[in-house]
């Protein structure tokens, strides 16, 4: 298993090091290598520019694909957005890459969530309708906004703090790497499937296995 994560600066760890993002405490939780190729930055266009290069070429199993908050900021609309978002999963799919959609974490700029929610709300449709899977970034955070803690997970209205990147790290393992047996009659398809934790319950095909808590489980 090899997973990679492509997105801008909230996938990078910015305003720290790439060895304090999410996606190295997750690596460091699953005991297992996330590849990061998060561009401090990027909008929704450039990550589709250089997904050849950063995903494709490095042929994973899966690729966790988050990004839209610099679309936000430039006040972009949906239409502009979206096509990048589906040329990914498209080229995913045709290297036998399994894409898992990732939910942009809410802004504290008023302006830029009215963007961000347009985009959330195309992309839980878009895996629903491509059964993908979909790790939900932006509800826990928001319901510990509602709490009052908006200190302590962000540095400022856009990135997390360190506490906000264990937190989305938190969140991958538990929406992703925590999976349910697989009935015996999917293992009759000759593949086995995962199912997900996630809002919708998404089904994806699993190689080489159940993953658990990180680790692949053979037949």
């Amino acid at each position: 298993m090899k997973i990679i994560a492509i997105g801008d600066s909230i996938t990078e760890g910015f305003p720290y090091t790439r060895e304090e993002s999410w996606v190295t405490f997750l690596g460091q939780e699953l005991h297992c290598e996330i590849i990061n190729k998060g561009i401090n930055g990027d909008l929704t266009q450039n990550i589709h520019d250089r997904f050849g290069r950063d995903v494709l070429a490095f042929n994973p199993t899966h690729v966790i694909i988050l990004g839209g908050t610099n679309d936000a900021y430039a006040k972009y609309p949906l239409e502009i957005v979206s096509p990048h978002f589906t040329a990914m999963i498209k080229m995913s799919r045709e290297h036998g890459i399994i894409p898992i959609i990732g939910l942009p974490i809410p802004s504290l700029a008023a302006d830029d969530e009215f963007f961000l929610q347009q985009y959330r709300n195309w992309l839980i449709d878009c895996a629903k309708m491509n059964n993908l899977p979909l790790i939900n970034f932006y509800a826990p955070f928001l319901k510990r906004l509602e709490a009052g803690e908006e200190s302590k997970l962000f540095v400022d209205e856009v990135h997390p703090s360190l506490e906000g990147y264990k937190f989305m790290a938190e969140i991958v393992e538990n929406d992703l790497f925590v999976a349910e047996e697989v009935p015996e009659e999917w293992k009759a398809l000759g593949a086995e499937r995962l199912l997900l934790n996630t809002a919708q319950n998404a089904l994806i095909q699993a190689t080489g296995g159940i993953i658990r808590a990180g680790k692949v489980k053979g037949d």
